[in-house]
């Protein structure tokens, strides 16, 4: 005991003397809570979802004393300490090898492959591998999934994430710098907000997720939960307006509206008009210019960047310039805009996530995603029986989440709150199709035999 306490007086001491020393305990504090809670959630799809969600929107808060550059020793340590298990296990298992998963994973084959030719090799390989480390977490979180119970819990946990880092942009928009929190358009000098963010369209894209979620569990939530699900649904909205995204808000009418149209047919007319009305109105009384506000015709200044990304994959449309690297081409001399967020590299966005793909892998790589993420969907729309009701998350959840994508690029594959979820509601209706391609086999043995004299005279010949 004295000697323990001897060494504990003197590395005090030393830190005393050297401040900096205290990062030595706190980094192995940190690590062993990291690791411990890592293996308690391995246990619990729900758990570990909640827990993906807040390192992919927290990791690369802009809270975090780092620069940009080195926000990846947050974010790729996490995703590895809390996926490595999840990936091996999903790995061992046969249904990774089969349908659309074993598409999926040919497709994040492509981004591996893509490694030797990337404009940035390092950026891609690193890219690639938490795409892949996502997508075997979300993979198997699905896994654990037998009923619409099961579903509505993930959905609940991804809330209370969600819930979570609201509160923490609540927090530290208050406390942090101005400066920090609110971003101030150059070309307009329109105030937007950010929050922890490096863009304000991460507001958008959090609060979209948030509000889609929120609709889809709705109904099946009561007291306390539902008052604290509507706050965070008016958190969300109210964050939204301010970040000035407008897309989100668009995805998720389009959903909503093809989803009344499913639902109630013909009738979803009148009510579609009303919504539409209303909802024109209190724009139109509240703020006349936001539906005009800036540059509407060439969306932003996105059509400009898109006819620049168009003829970059004119110019190699096979195999595209890398995984993920698709800002990377804003630096050639012919680049139109030499200014703004154009000029981040790697980290800065075309605004499309299907010209994203275009111009990382290649049109090929991206058609083939277009096809083996659609179809458990068609599929779907094409079959009358439905028992996880997974319809409904595909027009709430995953149709804003298609709309999104091409004003965004920030939601790819499996990346933060919406691709996450979006990534998650596929899977579940993928295991949906391949359960219903082998229940016919199943089922074989055990139908009814009818014998008839032919088929017992036949059995007495034999």
């Amino acid at each position: 005991m004295l000697a323990g306490m001897a060494a504990l007086g003197l590395t005090a001491f030393l830190m005393l003397l050297y401040p900096s020393l205290v990062l030595i305990p706190v980094g192995l504090v940190g690590g062993i809570a990291i690791v411990w809670t890592a293996r308690r959630v391995q246990g619990n799809g729900a758990h570990l979802l909640c827990a993906l969600l807040l390192i992919e929107e927290l990791s690369a808060a802009s809270f975090l004393p780092l620069q940009k550059e080195q926000l990846f020793m947050v974010r790729y340590p996490l995703l590895i300490a809390f996926c490595a298990v999840a990936a091996w296990t999903v790995l061992r298992s046969p249904e990774i090898w089969q349908g659309g998963f074993f598409d999926y994973f040919i497709y994040l084959s492509l981004g591996v492959i893509s490694i030797s030719y990337s404009l940035l090799p390092g950026y891609s390989a690193a890219r690639v591998l938490a795409a892949i480390l996502m997508f075997m977490g979300v993979v198997r979180i699905a896994r654990e999934v037998t009923s619409r119970e099961d579903i509505e819990n993930l959905l609940n946990w991804f809330l209370i994430g969600t819930g979570i880092v609201w509160t923490v942009i609540l927090i530290t928009s208050v406390t942090m710098s101005q400066d920090l929190v609110w971003d101030v358009e150059e070309m307009t000098g329109l105030v937007r907000f950010r929050g922890i963010y490096g863009s304000p369209n991460s507001i958008g894209e959090l609060a979209m997720g948030t509000i889609a979620v929120g609709m889809v569990v709705w109904k099946s939530t009561a007291g306390w939960k539902r008052w604290a699900l509507a706050a965070q649904i008016a958190v969300a909205f109210g964050s939204c307006l301010l970040a000035d995204s407008r897309s989100p808000f668009v995805a998720l009418a389009v959903g909503g509206l093809l989803y009344l149209v499913w639902r109630y047919r013909f009738r979803a007319v009148p009510i579609i008009l009303v919504v539409g009305a209303v909802g024109f109105l209190m724009v139109t009384q509240l703020d006349p210019e936001y539906l005009t506000r800036g540059d509407v015709t060439s969306l932003t200044g996105r059509t400009d960047i898109w006819n620049f990304a168009i003829e970059k994959i004119r110019q190699r449309p096979l195999l595209g310039y890398g995984f993920e690297v698709e800002g990377q081409i804003m630096q050639a001399r012919d680049f139109p805009i030499w200014w703004g967020p154009w000029e981040e590299g790697p980290r800065s966005s075309l605004h499309s996530n299907y010209l994203s793909k275009a111009v990382s892998i290649g049109i090929p790589a991206l058609i083939f995603w277009v096809f083996f993420f659609m179809r458990p969907w068609l599929s779907l729309l094409w079959r009358k029986d439905d028992p996880w009701n997974l319809k409904q998350l595909f027009f709430l959840i995953v149709v804003p989440f298609l709309v999104l994508n091409f004003t965004e690029s920030t939601v790819g594959d499996c990346r933060y709150a919406v691709g996450m979820i979006a990534t998650l509601c596929w899977a579940l209706a993928e295991r949906q199709r391949l359960a219903m391609k082998e229940r016919p086999a199943v089922a074989a043995p055990n139908q009814t035999i009818i014998v008839t004299p032919i088929s017992s005279g036949l059995r007495r010949a034999s």
